[in-house]
């Protein structure tokens, strides 16, 4: 069977799986050791089928919304039953929900400039996806017990500016599997030998991609009804193999990954996670959280009108710093996915800028992705082009939101910012949310 009927053929015993777990875990006895035991099976059935489409975006976006309308349906019966629909407090912000997302539909698609930038935020978003998925490199150790780092480099610096960064992180996860399937010790992949002796401007995203694949291997581990004990012992390994893995001021950007990995295909898994992570290493969740943000960005299912991941980033998190570590994650994905087009975030900050109003997070995550991309590629094309970009004038609104977010000539902020974080050996903090200037400003200090 071909892959991708074999994918085709899983997704619907992944959809009934998920549904019939949900709907146990609705019932009296979810809670007991049996209740228990039939959820974990019907989990594990899902997660072993879903693996099968997870890098089809089209299926895996499929999958995605039809999860969620089971837990909207689902929560909806519940609510009912319980007769909570007849609260003020809830009707009121059911209301509100649509509200905004029809308003952010609306915006979208009202008129044709709207709806070709729209299409063209959709190809930016799948092309990324698939670089990132499909990169050429091999997933094992030569004979001889080496990878060819260099050469892989070289090719997928190659490509171009734009599909360079992607690439990288997606050798980087095939870097970690190679060594992950040899049966070795992983130990030092970044840190010293081959992977330390790359030239430094890939660390990051190589970095990036490493903690990807040590994200997966945890979590594959732990089902939503591991315990707290299990949850702490298989994340303090994550944690672990990202330290021995990690070069000194990279270390973040491998643990944020943990954030994409989890939010994108073990959503059930980020309210553990993030309690017991918290209970190892609280700076941690902020890195998970900025990743769970770049997660919601590429989720196929927010690609839909009237879906917002910005929303998302404000309704999932449990606290302050998490929200804005979520909101600059989604900002971080979408500024750099979109870097080629900067028309894209105009029309939105000028439409839908209600969505990041309130805080910084979309600066600094819009920042944060500029100095990745402008240390891993140096003179950045499209950055540099991006950073010359003015809103047409006849659309005031536009200029003021382009203003406020990001301003003229934002080159000479993002060189200055990188410069001093690597001095300082503080690149990886562009992998959590910070007031850039200030930041900045307290390292030169």
């Amino acid at each position: 069977m071909s892959g991708l009927a074999s994918a085709a053929f899983k997704f619907p015993l992944a959809v009934t799986s998920f549904a019939a777990q949900k709907v146990v875990s609705a019932l009296p006895m979810s809670d007991s050791s049996m209740g228990r035991a039939v959820q974990t099976n019907l989990y594990k059935t899902g997660e072993a089928a879903k693996r099968d489409f997870a890098s089809n975006t089209a299926l895996f976006g499929a999958f995605q919304f039809s999860d969620a309308a089971q837990n909207a349906i689902l929560s909806a019966v519940t609510d009912a039953v319980s007769l909570k629909v007849l609260s003020p407090s809830y009707i009121r912000d059911a209301v509100s929900s649509l509200m905004r997302g029809g308003t952010g539909a609306i915006g979208t698609v009202a008129t044709s400039n709207a709806r070709e930038l729209l299409a063209q935020q959709f190809a930016n978003t799948f092309e990324v996806i698939g670089l990132v998925n499909h990169v050429f490199a091999p997933g094992e150790l030569s004979s001889d017990g080496s990878y060819p780092l260099d050469e892989m480099l070289d090719k997928c610096y190659a490509n171009g500016d734009y599909p360079a960064l992607w690439s990288v992180e997606g050798l980087g996860e095939r870097y970690a599997e190679a060594y992950m399937h040899s049966g070795q010790p992983v130990r030092d992949l970044l840190s010293a030998g081959p992977g330390a002796a790359i030239r430094s401007k890939a660390q990051l995203m190589m970095h990036a991609g490493i903690g990807i694949t040590f994200a997966k291997d945890a979590l594959r581990k732990l089902t939503p009804w591991s315990t707290d004990a299990e949850f702490q012992d298989v994340l303090r390994g994550f944690l672990d193999i990202c330290r021995a893995n990690s070069m000194a001021g990279y270390l973040g950007a491998a643990v944020e990954s943990l954030g994409l990995v989890t939010r994108t295909w073990y959503k059930q898994m980020v309210t553990p996670v993030t309690r017991n992570l918290g209970e190892l290493d609280p700076a941690a969740v902020e890195f998970f959280w900025h990743g769970a943000g770049r997660a919601m960005n590429f989720s196929p299912m927010y690609m839909l009108p009237g879906l917002s991941p910005w929303l998302a980033s404000q309704q999932e998190p449990p606290d302050e710093s998490s929200r804005r570590n979520a909101r600059s994650g989604v900002a971080w994905a979408f500024s750099v996915v979109n870097n080629r087009h900067p028309q894209i975030t105009a029309n939105f900050l000028a439409t839908r800028g209600d969505e990041v109003s309130g805080d910084d997070g979309f600066a600094c995550g819009a920042f944060s992705s500029f100095i990745m991309a402008t240390e891993m590629v140096p003179g950045h094309e499209f950055i540099q082009a991006y950073s010359r970009y003015q809103p047409d004038p006849a659309n005031p609104a536009a200029v003021d939101a382009w203003n406020q977010h990001i301003g003229q000539d934002c080159i000479t902020r993002i060189n200055h910012y990188r410069e001093t974080l690597k001095k300082h050996g503080k690149l990886d903090e562009v992998f959590r949310y910070h007031s850039l200037p200030s930041y900045v400003a307290s390292l030169e200090a």
